[in-house]
């Protein structure tokens, strides 16, 4: 006697036995008590939900013997006949293989013919989405007014390729994926029919693989007791799937935490030594992320699909990690998916990966930072200062293949350094930096009205050849009271002194820098007046340099970098803790 896989001897043979889908069977079962047939239907949904074996039930209850039928008996000739797959009046067509305008009109032709024994004429298309747009075309017609006798239904795990003509004339049903549970209990259901024996998480691992499918699970099922002769355990069933145990995840957050290289190497080759997929462990490790961020923004494990003994690990390394670092590290496994799928060596690019998640800088909140920086707690020389025990700078890493976010978290003003460097330069802007003993004073507008008016009575004449010979000095003063903005002032030069206004001139190649100093001229004549006791104001213009003959700064971005991270400890400091270039890609 030949053997019925799993997947084919347990299909539902009534509405009620599809699992996970009651919102599609329950209207379908309304509209049979209400003979609310329609002429054309569409199931949508990925794989092994169910969309086929409904369309079945669905024939089988329409052309029912005994009706009114809300479900098929599965007695009479009409439904075993279309259960065995032998009624002339129930067509099943693959729309794969059927895909042309001539099958479609063969369909045209042949529909116009009464059903022979019951009641429907019934076109079963499934994978209908791989139809050609003639084909479609000449559908149209048909579909919109078939005969009383024909009902069409299609099934489709691509929706969104079938055309919005064909569309707007069926009713459309969206399958979704089965839960988890919901495949864990139908297989308990099956191997107590089959007298199998099984560990509860050997199932839970089986369904997991499943994605959603039944027939999936199923299939992966029917599989395994064929592994395992009839008895199932966690160990064979990630043996049979090569499933990656998921201790390995823990174990290996371990060396990231610690930040041990050479565990975390030897921990690839082991994976690669013993034949793992490349991809299924990140996607594994994308899980694993996920429910630690799950855990650790929930407070419980009742979102995760485990072990009772891994919910009580999850709960115990959330407390280990930031929900922010959580974020960045499901963020830069998503960027490697491509790269690890393509590379022809994938070894080196999860060993790269995983290396760059265990030295990812701790995130860090931009407005606590400043806060730190504005109550001294960074001194003004010496070694580069540590802002908080838990915020540590790293190695120089890339930016090229790694970005630095800051995420955003309820009543703080965290942004992005990477993405908004404007308001980054505008906070910086606000730290009156000390420079040795001294500190320099924070300027607001009511001091720099009341300055304006007492200097203006002892003022006299400045001229240009002053400005010129005291511009590194203002530049200077400039810098200490507001860092960002005296190092793009010296990328500008003394131009021309027009009634009174001082021309500073940038090269056309500097205009972020003009922009920033324009932005902020009003500073820089406060601290002009406050440095040469004179009323001075002055104007941002640009000019070619190599036209007009100037002689450009020496300083580049790359000169201004260094020498602000020589200078300047604060700087250094945020530079370092978010491992970025703040001049790259400015201008």
């Amino acid at each position: 006697m030949s053997y019925t896989v799993l997947a084919r001897k347990y299909r539902p043979m009534v509405f009620e036995d599809v699992m996970g889908q009651e919102h599609v069977t329950r209207t379908l079962m309304n509209a049979l008590r209400q003979q609310r047939i329609a002429h054309a239907y569409i199931f949508a949904g990925p794989r092994g939900v169910g969309k086929t074996t409904t369309a079945r039930l669905l024939a089988k209850a329409v052309n029912c013997e005994h009706q009114p039928a809300v479900n098929p008996c599965n007695q009479c000739e009409s439904c075993i006949a279309i259960t065995e797959g032998r009624s002339l009046d129930v067509i099943e067509i693959d729309g794969a293989s059927n895909r042309g305008i001539d099958e479609i009109r063969n369909l045209r032709e042949n529909i116009r013919f009464s059903p022979a024994t019951s009641n429907y004429k019934i076109y079963i298309i499934d994978e209908v989405h791989m139809l050609t747009k003639e084909a479609f075309n000449a559908l149209l017609k048909t579909l919109e007014e078939p005969p009383e006798h024909a009902i069409f239904i299609f099934a489709t795990t691509e929706i969104h390729k079938v055309p919005l003509t064909i569309l707007s004339r069926c009713q459309r049903f969206d399958f979704k994926r089965i839960p988890t549970s919901t495949i864990v209990h139908y297989l308990e259901q099956v191997i107590q029919k089959e007298h199998i024996e099984a560990e509860p998480d050997s199932l839970l691992l089986i369904a997991r693989k499943a994605e959603g499918g039944m027939r999936d699970a199923l299939s992966i099922l029917d599989q395994l007791i064929a592994f395992t002769e009839g008895k199932l355990t966690v160990d064979n069933v990630r043996q049979s799937l090569g499933l990656i145990d998921e201790e390995l995840f823990f174990r290996l957050s371990d060396a990231i935490l610690e930040k041990d290289e050479a565990r975390i190497v030897e921990f690839v080759h082991e994976l690669f030594a013993h034949g793992h997929d490349s991809m299924d462990f990140l996607y594994g490790l994308q899980s694993f992320f996920r429910n630690l961020l799950v855990v650790k923004s929930t407070g419980n494990t009742q979102l995760l699909e485990t072990s009772d003994y891994f919910k009580k690990m999850y709960q115990e390394y959330s407390c280990k990690f930031d929900e922010k670092d959580l974020l960045h590290f499901a963020d830069l496994l998503l960027q490697y998916e491509n790269t690890l799928k393509y590379s022809p060596n994938p070894q080196l690019v999860m060993e790269v990966l995983l290396l760059k998640l265990a030295y990812k800088p701790r995130a860090v909140d931009i407005q606590e930072l400043l806060q730190a920086l504005k109550s001294g707690a960074v001194p003004a020389a010496g070694p580069t200062p540590n802002v908080s025990p838990t915020h540590t700078a790293t190695p120089r890493q890339s930016y090229s293949t790694q970005k630095k976010t800051v995420t955003t978290k309820p009543q703080t003003s965290s942004v992005t350094a990477r993405q908004e460097p404007l308001k980054l330069l505008d906070d910086l802007n606000q730290l009156s930096v000390p420079t040795g003993a001294a500190t320099s004073p924070t300027v607001t507008k009511k001091p720099e009205q009341k300055s304006e008016t007492s200097s203006s009575s002892a003022s006299v004449t400045i001229t240009f050849q002053f400005v010129k010979d005291h511009w590194a000095s203002l530049v200077d003063a400039v810098r200490k009271q507001k860092i960002i903005l005296g190092n793009f002032l010296q990328e500008g030069i003394p131009h021309a002194l027009n009634n009174g206004v001082v021309e500073i001139a940038f090269d056309k190649k500097n205009t972020f820098h003009m922009k920033h100093v324009n932005e902020n001229i009003k500073t820089v004549e406060h601290i002009a007046r406050q440095l040469w006791n004179e009323n001075v104001r002055f104007k941002c213009i640009t000019l070619d340099f190599e036209e007009n003959g100037l002689q450009k700064p020496r300083h580049t971005p790359e000169e201004i970098l260094k020498d602000l991270k020589e200078k300047e400890p604060i700087l250094r400091k945020i530079i370092e803790t978010f491992d970025l270039e703040p001049f790259d890609d400015m201008e």
